[in-house]
């Protein structure tokens, strides 16, 4: 980039110096000869060349002549050009009176100054008459009443008045089957203010979104500031108006269409979470070529571990999942984006983690090198209702896929935990903790490492609030949310997985990681965020409603323990937690099998086992 502008410079100034000279060339013929040729006075203009070259270097890059060549010509490239010829011309025509002689006057310097300050403006500017001309008529058109125009059109303002916004408006500019008019451009560099791009007018900045898109009729908001900060992209979110219009962000600048550049801004948008790449050549020197086995495979997590681990160079995977539907829906999905690369790489086992005769004979089957366990009941209400199955399925079958990773000889297991493991006052999140305690402490009693990597919500996974909070949208709402102040942490299932690959591959056994949650959002905000983004406007067209907190939810979640130290790693975005003392595995499970019963005290039960948990009581 830097070396096209450079080239850009030196073809500019290589021209104005030759307009200067063909400038002075052209005033003493001119002026002297009525242009007829006169080698004495060429001969003399020509032995001083030096001085012209000089004085439009100095005084064209003084001025800021060059600073703005990549930026929209308007009044102020007009004044820089002026300015720099007027002093270049005099430079010049004093040097001249020094080195050629008294013959050089006034008029000749004036002839001198118009002649460049025509070829100056001519080349930079000739296509801001056009789009002068251009403006006007896109204004008077966006006077006119909306019946008078194009009525199926797509009325539009676009936010950002830079390249990505010229690119966009050099395309053409369509969506669907109806044309796209753009009325109007927000930027808030006040420099930019009144002044077109393509044709179309800088109207402000976005603190007038809201009125414009009530004056012209707006259908439609594009955001072409691909660095825009989230917090801005909310704000923006959040004054976008009553009249259903929808706001689109500019996702790339290599598409022909404006609309394949398009889409619609999503949640994980305006949490404004940056993306974690792989570091593909560190997990393939510990991944490469070995057998995966990932509980749950089917479930939002599972699934994504899955579509990562087939980008990377594994012998094969196995999808170990209770539930057929999620299985075959995934196997099909991976055959279609993987299967054609070579040898498909997927097998699919169905079973249950509680079940330890099919385990051991899948793990005997393919014999995998790694798992991640990922299988768990996760939804609190739920498992508030049913305590028993959470420890059977939750611990119990963790402890019983543990057992037989160890017999078969697994190098690593890393089980998936949550944040609702840190002093839980739910059921599911004291089953999670207990399974912790399981697994780890199993890690120095075989050859098999066991490490946990807690983290907290994941946006748009199975059962998540995001997906209900659609529905309801879509339902014409209420959107319920338990209560005005509860927070939570949230970041993208492909974060989540990628994450977790790379906890997997510094692990040393033991250890609990800690992924890097960002800052917690309130689900209020949340839930007006996406109705906004669905054209909408939260308490007029769709109400929010709060419901009260659900038996065993917390306002506010946590990721550690207070006794838990927690340290970094090589990788910013996740942490580790120095391991505690567990307890004796095989004691603990027959404890849990012995004497939590199917009905009664099962919290009072599950409390011995992880004193920190604090169950509330609910009417």
């Amino acid at each position: 980039m830097k070396l096209r502008f450079s080239i850009k410079v030196f073809l500019y100034a290589l021209a104005d110096s030759l307009f200067h000279w063909l400038s002075w060339m052209a005033a003493i013929l001119g002026y002297t000869h009525i242009f007829v040729w006169d080698t004495d006075h060429v001969s003399a203009l020509s032995s001083n060349i030096w001085l012209v070259v000089l004085a439009s270097l100095v005084f064209f890059t003084v001025c800021g002549v060059y600073k703005s060549l990549w930026q929209h010509p308007g009044v102020g490239t007009m004044v820089r050009i002026t300015t720099a010829v007027f002093f270049s011309t005099f430079a010049v025509y004093i040097g001249m009176r020094v080195y050629i002689g008294n013959w050089i006057n006034p008029a000749l310097g004036l002839m001198a100054f118009y002649f460049l300050l025509t070829l100056s403006l001519v080349l930079r500017l000739y296509k801001l008459v056009l789009e002068i001309i251009i403006s006007y008529m896109r204004n008077y058109m966006r006077l006119l009443p909306r019946k008078q125009q194009e009525p199926d059109a797509v009325r539009t303002l676009v936010i950002g008045a830079g390249d990505s916004a010229s690119s966009l408006l050099l395309r053409p500019s369509q969506q669907g089957s109806r044309p796209r008019k753009i009325l109007g451009i927000l930027d808030n560099d006040v420099r930019k203010h009144g002044y077109s791009l393509h044709g179309i007018t800088v109207l402000g900045g976005d603190e007038k979104l809201s009125l414009l898109v009530k004056e012209l009729d707006i259908d439609e908001i594009i955001i072409a500031v691909p660095s825009m900060k989230n917090e801005d992209l909310r704000r923006i979110v959040r004054m976008t108006p009553i009249n259903r219009c929808k706001v689109r962000m500019l996702s790339g600048l290599s598409a022909d269409k404006a609309s394949d550049m398009l889409r619609e801004v999503n949640i994980s948008d305006l949490l404004g979470r940056k993306e974690v790449e792989l570091d593909a050549v560190k997990l393939n020197s510990w991944i490469s070529k070995k057998v995966v086995m990932v509980t749950g495979g089917g479930g939002s997590i599972g699934s994504e571990l899955c579509r990562q681990l087939l980008q990377l160079d594994v012998d094969k995977i196995i999808i170990y999942e209770i539930s057929e539907n999620n299985a075959y829906n995934l196997k099909e999905e991976l055959k279609v984006k993987f299967g054609q690369a070579g040898r498909f790489k997927v097998a699919v086992r169905i079973g249950s983690i509680q079940d330890s005769g099919r385990l051991d004979a899948v793990f005997n089957e393919f014999k995998p090198s790694v798992v991640f366990h990922a299988a768990a009941y996760k939804h609190v209400p739920l498992m508030e209702e049913c305590p028993r199955l959470a420890i059977d399925n939750n611990v119990l079958g963790t402890y019983r896929t543990a057992q037989v990773a160890i017999k078969h000889g697994v190098e690593r297991f890393v089980m998936i935990s949550t944040d609702k493991a840190v002093n839980p006052t739910n059921v599911m999140g004291a089953s999670k903790r207990l399974a912790e305690l399981a697994v780890l402490g199993l890690n120095n009693q075989s050859a098999t490492e066991f490490v946990c990597v807690r983290f907290g919500n994941v946006l748009d996974s199975n059962g998540s609030v995001i997906p209900v909070f659609k529905r309801q949208i879509e339902a014409g709402g209420p959107v319920t949310v338990t209560h005005p102040d509860i927070i939570r942490y949230f970041m993208t299932i492909t974060e989540a997985a990628r994450l977790v690959l790379e906890a997997g591959v510094m692990a040393a056994g033991g250890e609990i990681f800690i992924l890097d949650m960002g800052e917690q959002v309130k689900m209020v905000d949340l839930a007006e965020s996406l109705i906004r983004m669905a054209g909408l406007t939260p308490d007029v067209d769709i109400k929010i409603e709060f419901v009260g907190l659900r038996p065993g939810e917390k306002l506010y979640e946590e990721l550690l323990l207070d006794e838990e130290g927690l340290t970094k790693t090589i990788h910013d975005k996740i942490f580790v937690i120095k391991p505690l003392p567990a307890p004796n595995q095989a004691q603990l499970m027959v404890e849990l099998e012995q004497n939590i019963p199917d009905n009664g005290d099962t919290r009072g039960m599950i409390k011995i086992f992880v004193p920190e948990y604090a169950p509330e009581t609910f009417e």
